[in-house]
This record gives structure tokens, sequence and C-alpha cells, in this order.
């Protein structure tokens, strides 16, 4: 028998095992006592201001954890949770023992938040465990949203809430109220017309970098999340109507003289729980990309997506074998994805370039217990004369604080024929202690042309730990030390590559965070050695920081070195600019830099620019944009945001949405 019929037999023995043990698995019930759902009549206000006289009638909690032990944390908080037929209302207060130091930088909707105080509400209206929907506020009243399966940023299809926050002399306290509409909500499975809804309360504490919950809920536990019982879920209202979200753009650029175009994005719901999302002839010219950096690495590197079609239902489609990345440009395509019951959900997305490339990838994910995960994936590339396809089986099983993670993907195409990866791996996770001890195979012939593959023609283990401590008092506030390591041989047993490396990072009081990392490997017989240093004041603060990084070796045989630094300053409550440049001495000197600045001029209004400098390439852009709300947008820009190079183009482009047909039940 070959080593490799042996090894497939292996994994094959520990799938059934696992699967088998899946079937008597039972999901451990939550030991907190449920939070009795109340409905109310008349709504709080909601202006920042917890009175409670406005929430007397409505159960609160009180208490917050530590995020890595569940230890019980000092400066604690109390939180009302209530409903009527059109919204959720939620308020928390917030103790904080050292008020100065509570951030609020961010006062819009729809933004990210994790340079601020933040509190977060969670809600699964399906009670499966697998559907959160996340609210954050912070303590101006800002907001951010992300809804169970993936949405784009787009107000027209993500929704909004209302929320508003203040800070006191003791902390701070902030009220919202939540549109059950702005989630998908579930039919069936109720017990006269009402549902056991699963919820947690979050919160983060930007001076420390602390993130605390209201029930501590260790990540493979997630049937320790309480519930919000008995609650009166509305009828699902089906907006079958098609939102559209027609673009044009007129301008001059230097490589084609005049431009024209236009196209049109549209999504509508096709039940309840299923959303459909169009796009012809998309323009993705007023998105700016992500820019790599200048570091080293032996595989290829991707930057990150922020295109809305493939944000839409990301959570269900993305996997191994597919990355929206590899599909640079299309002229047509369609994003299905939902979900079929509380346990299943999917996704199917097709793109065309026409008489070039279609696409196709299918996603369908089970989960039958809040413990258990199977996914089932394939994709499809084909284009005159190539032809491309892939599969995914995995299997995720929780037991305690274990984790047993099993994976099989195949390729087969018209070049290179068939071929394999199996993975396996077990991790821990508890008291501030991760590790996993995993082993991978991959055969020469392992190609998805539409998912990311690091490597092929290899086969070993690989293994990681680490361990983190926060500290309430003295001069660290935290530290997290890791070790990771992997030995892996090509297929034919001939030597591929050894790594071992160790990384240690501590926060100190003041903010002061500090990095140390070392990096040793044996590549093919090239002998790689990275140290790394880094310094950063204060961390976690997007808005003010400055940052330095050095990393110092030899890499493929030649010395190495890099220097980045990095500031943020925001001059006024509206004014951002970030700098961020980079100094390589490998085979030769590069540079990079990177300034942006963005300008909120209020009413959704906004100037934002970008230079970047990469050795003696230049670009540049600026753009007067209105976009963010509900509405018409338009663009002027200046430039191509994603060129190498700067080009003396010009471009207006307008987005005008509106909708066609009605809702229905």
């Amino acid at each position: 028998m070959s080593g490799g019929t042996v090894y497939m037999g292996r994994i094959g023995s520990l799938c059934l095992a696992a699967l088998m043990a899946t079937v008597s698995a039972q999901a451990t019930a939550s030991t907190q006592e449920p939070l009795k759902a109340v409905k109310i009549t008349v709504a709080p206000a909601i202006d920042g201001t917890v009175n409670t006289d406005e929430w007397k009638d409505v159960t609160s909690v009180e208490g917050l954890h530590d995020g890595n032990t569940g230890a019980p944390y000092a400066d604690s908080g109390t939180f009302w949770l209530a409903y009527d037929k059109d919204y959720i209302y939620f308020a928390a207060r917030l103790i904080e023992s050292e008020p100065g130091k509570i951030r609020a930088t961010e006062y819009r909707t729809n933004v990210g938040l994790f340079g601020d105080d933040f509190v977060e509400l969670d809600l699964d209206l399906s009670g499966s465990l697998n559907a959160f929907n996340n609210f954050r506020i912070n303590p101006q009243g800002a907001t951010s949203i992300e809804i169970a399966g993936g949405r784009a940023a787009k107000r027209e299809w993500l929704g909004a809430i209302l929320a508003k926050g203040r800070i006191t002399a003791n902390g701070w306290e902030c009220e919202a109220r939540i549109p059950w509409k702005s989630m998908d909500i579930p039919r069936g499975g109720r017990q006269g017309g009402r549902r056991d809804v699963r919820f947690n309360i979050g919160r983060f504490i930007a001076k420390n970098q602390r993130i605390l919950s209201y029930v501590f809920v260790p990540q493979t536990q997630a049937a320790l999340m309480p519930t919000w019982a008995g609650v009166e879920l509305p009828e699902p209202e089906v907006d079958r109507s098609l939102k559209l979200l027609p673009y044009g753009y007129i301008g001059y650029d230097p490589k084609t003289n005049g431009v024209f175009n236009g196209g049109i994005d549209m999504k509508t719901a096709l039940t309840d729980q299923i959303n459909a999302v169009g796009s012809i002839n998309p323009d993705f010219r007023n998105i700016e990309n992500s820019i790599l950096s200048l570091d080293f690495s032996r595989f290829e590197r991707i930057a990150n997506e922020s295109r809305p079609f493939f944000q839409e239902g990301q959570q269900y489609s993305g996997t191994q074998i597919f990355l929206g990345q590899r599909i640079k440009e299309f002229d047509a395509g369609i994003n299905t994805y939902g979900r079929i019951n509380d346990k299943t959900s999917f996704s199917v997305i097709g793109t065309s370039r026409f008489g070039k490339e279609s696409d196709a990838i299918f996603n369908v994910t089970q989960d039958p217990n809040p413990n258990t995960s199977i996914r089932v994936s394939a994709t499809d590339l084909e284009r005159p004369g190539f032809s491309n396809s892939s599969h995914l089986i995995r299997l995720s099983q929780n037991y305690g604080a274990f984790n047993f993670f099993l994976r099989n993907m195949g390729s087969r195409d018209t070049i290179l024929g068939a071929g394999q990866e199996n993975d396996f791996n077990v991790s821990y996770n508890k008291n501030g202690f991760t590790g996993s001890v995993g082993y991978s195979r991959a055969d020469k012939n392992f190609s998805p042309k539409l998912g990311y593959v690091q490597e092929v023609d290899f086969s070993g283990p690989s293994g990681f730990f680490g361990y983190s401590k926060n500290f309430d008092k003295g001069p660290i506030s935290d530290f997290d030390v890791s070790i990771f390591g992997l030995s892996y041989d090509r297929m034919d047993s001939s030597f591929y590559r050894k790594e071992f490396g160790t990384g240690f990072s501590a926060t100190f009081r003041p903010g002061i965070a500090v990095t140390v990392g070392t990096y040793v490997a044996d590549f093919e017989g090239s002998k790689d050695s990275l140290y790394s240093y880094g310094l950063a004041y204060p961390r976690g603060n997007p808005y003010n920081n400055i940052s330095v990084q050095l990393d110092q070796g030899r890499q493929a045989g030649l010395s190495y070195r890099s220097i980045t630094a990095s500031t943020s300053y925001r001059a006024t409550k509206k004014l951002q600019f970030n700098l961020r440049e980079q100094h390589v001495d490998y085979d030769g000197a590069s540079d990079q830099m990177i300034f942006t600045t963005a300008w909120d001029l209020g009413g959704d209004r906004s100037i934002a620019g970008r230079f970047v400098r990469q050795n003696d390439k230049t670009n540049a852009y600026l753009a007067f944009q209105r976009s963010g709300n509900v509405g018409v947008e338009y663009f002027m820009i200046l430039g191509d945001p994603n060129a190498t190079t700067y080009r003396n183009a010009l471009t207006f482009k307008v987005v005008v949405p509106f909708s066609i047909g009605k809702k229905r039940a």
C-alpha cells in the first residue's frame, strides 16, 4: 500500500470517527439564566441619556468579564434590552475608573470603531448560534454594523440604526434603536409565535485594548451564549422590490481620451432569508485598493477585497478555493446567498467576461449543532481552451476547549490534471493559552485557480503555541508570547523546508507597545533568518499614533534590512492625515511612501486623496465625493486611485439609487 493511500485511510478513519461523534454529541446548554424578553408599548427616547424611568419595566443585566480568562472585570456595566413590533431597543451604562481616557473620535454612522471605546450587541435571531448580527456604538453615538452573512457598506443595502451616547462623570452611556428589518428574520421553529434568541454584549476599552463580554464564551463553546427568551419576532417582510444602483461616468483619460460608460448594481430579496445581488458592467475606478508593502515573501501576497459585489454574503462564500480577488473584472455577475433554514447556509456566485472567461462558485454549510460545522464547496473556471474546477469538504468539531478540523480539497484542469490537498488540525484555546498541531499534504498538481494556495508538492507537520495575559495594575498592561514551527518534505520525500519562529509583544501602561520577533528557516538549502523589533505609541489609536519597525537578517541567501515608519494625525475632528514610509535594502534599495488624507465636509461630503511613491514611480489622486448615505452619490476624481504612475485623468461619476416594485409579506 502506498504512503498516500495510508494517509488517506487515516484521514478517512478520523473523519468517520468525528462524524460518528458528531451524531451523538449534545450541545452544552448555557448555564446563564435566560433574559426574559419584554415587549414595550412606550418607546424610550433615544437621546443618549439612560433614564431609568424610561427603562423601569425592562429587565436589566449587569457585569462584564475578561475576554481571555472570563474573570470579572472591575469597571462593569448595566444593560437593558427590549423590543416592540418595529424595533429592538438597547441601552448601556458603562463604568470607567479613568473617564479622561475614554476615546470617542468617530461621530459617523456605519464606520469602523476599533480605535474608540464601544459597546457591542450581538443577536442571533435564529437561535442557531451561527448567524450573529453585530451592532456597535461608541460614546458619541457613532455606529458600526455587521449583518449575518456579510453585506457591502452601501446604506441602501446595509441599513442603519439610530444611536446616541454621552460621556458621564463615572464613565459613559448610550442608547440605540435597531430596526427589525435590518436583519433577516427567520420563519418557523417558533412556539406560540415566540422564539428564543441568542445574544451577548461586549465592550471594548481603547485605553488598554481590553475586550470584555457580559457572558464569557470561549471560542470553541458557543453553546454557552446567553438566551433572550420568548421574543415575539415580527413576521418576515420580504422586500422583493428591486433596489437599483445605476451609475454613469464621463471624463478624460490620457489612455483613451474621452471616457463615457455606465452600468448598474442591483439587489433583491428572493425569500425572507435569501438575497440576490447582480452587477452589469461594474466600475471600480472610485474604489481605492489596498497597497501591499515591500516586505519580502517567498509566496504570493493578496490585498484585501474592497468591491461591494464580493463583500455581499462573504461569510458564506469565502473558502480556501475561492478568493474574490482572483476575478479581476467581469461584464456581468450574480451573487445569491442566504440561509435555507436555521442550520444551513449557502452561496452561489456566477460571473462572466463575455467570450473570455466564466466563473462559478458554490458553497453550502451545515451546522447541525453549535459545536459542529460541515462545509462543501465547488468552483469552476472556463476560458477558451482551458478549464479548471475544484472542490472542498471540511469538518470542524468542538469538544470543550478543543477544536478538530479536517479538510479535503481537490482540483482538476486542462493542463495539470488532478491534484489534492488534505489537512488535519487540532487546536486548543483556554485561559489565554492557544495552541495547535496539524498535518498537511498537497499534491504537485493541486491548483484551484479561483482560490489561494500558498504552496503545493509538500507534506508534513506544523505547530503553534501562544499565551497572552492582561494586567489591571502595574507597569505592564498586557503581553503576548508565541512559538511556531513546521517541517515539510516534498512528495517524493526529498527535503523542502523547515521554519521556526518566536514572537513577543508587551504594552506598557502609558500605551507604549514593544514587539520582538525571531524567524529562522531552511528553504530548500537556503538559510533564512529574520529579527524584528517594533515600537508604537499609543497602541490601538488609529487616529493619532507613531510607530517604527526594523527587520533585518538574511532572506534567500542575501542580506535583508527593512525600516518602516508610520504616523497618523487628526488635525481637527474632521481632518485626518496618515503617512507610511518603508526603505528596504535587499539586492539593491527599494523605497515606498504612502500618504493619505481625508477631510469630512459634512452632509456626507468629503475630500480624499492618496500619494504613492514606489522607487521611481509616483501616483496621486484627489477625489471629491458625496457618499455613505441614502440618495444620490457622486464622485469627481482627479487621477486614477490604482494606477502605478500618475495619469492626468478627470472622471465624474454619479450613482442614482431607486427601487422597482413593492414589498411583499
